[in-house]
């Protein structure tokens, strides 16, 4: 099977594009023969307007892939209802809830923006799950992720609300997508809340594979140390990936690391980025 991968909002443009637009967001379009998925929404600024560039009608989408429930990758939703309501969306149970980002005394809202019932008034069909989930031939959701390094773990601005409490928010709803091309695996990350190494480490247990062709997404490692990033280094060096579209949250002080590290293996993913399996 073929596997075309288009990313739709991105928060850099490639050199040279026009009419473009860039966002803090992330929203890759996947095609094969007889299927049409997004993985991920953006935050709803430039996902519209970089679908009509590129010549994607998103009318044709019939599954939506939600990466976590944060709202640079499911504020999209409110532009996409509005033209297609005729797809399943798959997330994990915890994707709707009210999420926080916490700073001393300012609490911001970061969760889905539109209301779980309200989406189903619309027809879409809503499935939750933990676990792996077949989306379609060779497409297949990593369920949960679980934290079992010690150099990984979820940054303790993020909270949840629970009546009066705010608890932390373990972000057990982040996980991401396992394409199996003719190339290998390839891993669409949405942030790695959860680690990019626990989640390669969960790819590649679950799928029986000793090696990850490629990985596109986020990393978030903007406040990440040198030891932690020469951790990851080490540690990306064993599954044998041969490409790494690193852009979003993952921080150009790690970007520069990787780059270092796997040399022309790294490319900055963009706005507009096709790649093909």
């Amino acid at each position: 099977m073929k596997f075309k991968v288009t990313t739709l909002c991105e928060n850099n443009i490639g050199h040279g594009s026009q009419n473009l637009m860039g966002e803090h967001g992330l929203s890759v379009y996947v095609e094969t023969d007889d299927r049409c998925i997004l993985f991920d929404t953006g935050q709803n600024l430039g996902l519209l307007n970089n679908a009509k560039v590129l010549g994607i009608d998103l009318g044709r989408i019939d599954t939506v892939v939600l990466s976590h429930g944060h709202y640079d990758h499911s504020s999209g939703l409110k532009s996409l209802l509005d033209g297609n309501t005729n797809f399943t969306l798959c997330a994990h149970p915890d994707v709707f809830n009210h999420k926080l980002r916490v700073a001393g005394e300012n609490h911001k809202y970061i969760g889905i923006p539109v209301d779980r019932q309200a989406i189903e008034e619309k027809g879409v069909t809503i499935k939750l799950d933990k676990d792996p989930v077949s989306i379609a031939p060779g497409i297949t959701t990593t369920g949960e992720i679980a934290l079992e390094n010690d150099f990984e773990g979820v940054e303790p601005e993020f909270h949840l609300k629970k009546g009066d409490d705010y608890p932390p928010d373990t972000l057990a709803d982040d996980r991401a997508l396992i394409l199996d091309t003719a190339k290998g695996l390839v891993v669409l990350l949405g942030c790695s809340h959860r680690g990019v190494v626990n989640t390669l480490n969960h790819v590649i247990k679950i799928s029986g594979r000793n090696s990850i062709h490629a990985i596109l997404g986020g990393l978030h490692l903007g406040k990440a140390s040198d030891e932690k990033l020469a951790k990851i280094v080490d540690h990306l060096g064993a599954v044998g990936l041969e490409k790494i579209g690193l852009g979003h949250c993952t921080g150009p002080k790690a970007f520069v690391a990787l780059s270092n590290a796997f040399k022309e293996k790294v490319f900055l993913n963009t706005v507009g980025s096709v790649m093909e399996f």
